[in-house]
């Protein structure tokens, strides 16, 4: 069996217990709640000017990083808890191959529940003009980058400690909602930051400010490839760990 064919395998038994009854139902009610609020905006009239502010404050501070939290802790850290992880830790593969199939599986989850949800609210809130729609396309995409950075994190906390669930719930609040807002510098080390500059690039001039600007791509793509090298030196010593 080839490491293509172990990864691919990896990935759908993730899939199938990621999907079970309960989180889906759970995460598609917590992904609905940006959808929820367009139409209630949208009842009482769009709202085009409200429409960054929205979508950042909902989608990219608040929904976002607790649907990511909950498929990126549950990918890895459900196995190391019910002790089903063993299984594989004793196969003698890359411990990146382990990792790299879960966080690509739970982000994408993510990312499919995430990115409708941010148009939807979008063009409730917005409407579809030019400008508005442009908009809610912009953030769709940062969304989009934004779920497997979160779910990246995620992943690796879980590898790193039992309590990666508390942990990331206190990173998503504290770091992410309060500190990396309110200390000079600290952005630079923000996804919520990173979201804002890739959609600050691709919506219209002036309608997303952001400290990183085109640069939230780079940052995005290089927190994936660290932090997924990181949980996966931790998996091996977790391994190491486990034999003694």
């Amino acid at each position: 069996m080839s490491l293509a064919d172990i990864m691919l395998t990896i990935g759908a038994v993730t899939g199938r217990s990621l999907l079970g009854r309960r989180r889906t139902i759970l995460m598609v009610l917590l992904a609905g709640a940006p959808v929820l609020l367009g139409l209630l905006v949208r009842l009482g009239g769009s709202r085009p000017n409200a429409l960054p502010s929205a979508l950042d404050g909902l989608v990219v501070s608040s929904v976002l990083p607790l649907v990511a939290l909950v498929f990126g802790t549950a990918a890895l850290g459900s196995e190391l808890d019910d002790g089903t992880a063993v299984h594989i830790l004793t196969k003698p593969i890359p411990r990146w191959a382990i990792v790299v199939p879960k966080v690509a599986v739970a982000g994408g989850l993510t990312a499919l529940l995430m990115v409708p949800s941010t148009i939807l609210a979008g063009v409730l809130i917005g409407g579809l003009g030019g400008t508005q729609l442009a908009l809610t396309i912009a953030f769709a995409i940062a969304v989009l980058f934004g779920s497997f950075v979160y779910v990246a994190i995620f992943v690796a906390l879980s590898a790193a400690t039992s309590r990666g669930l508390v942990i990331g719930l206190a990173y998503s609040l504290l770091w992410e909602g309060l500190l990396s807002g309110a200390l000079k510098g600290t952005q630079l080390f923000s996804v919520r930051e990173y979201i804002r500059g890739i959609a600050s690039v691709l919506a219209p001039h002036g309608t997303v400010t952001s400290i990183v600007g085109g640069n939230g791509f780079v940052f995005a793509v290089v927190a994936i490839v660290v932090v997924t090298a990181l949980a996966s030196w931790r998996l091996a010593s977790y391994e190491i760990r486990a034999s003694e």
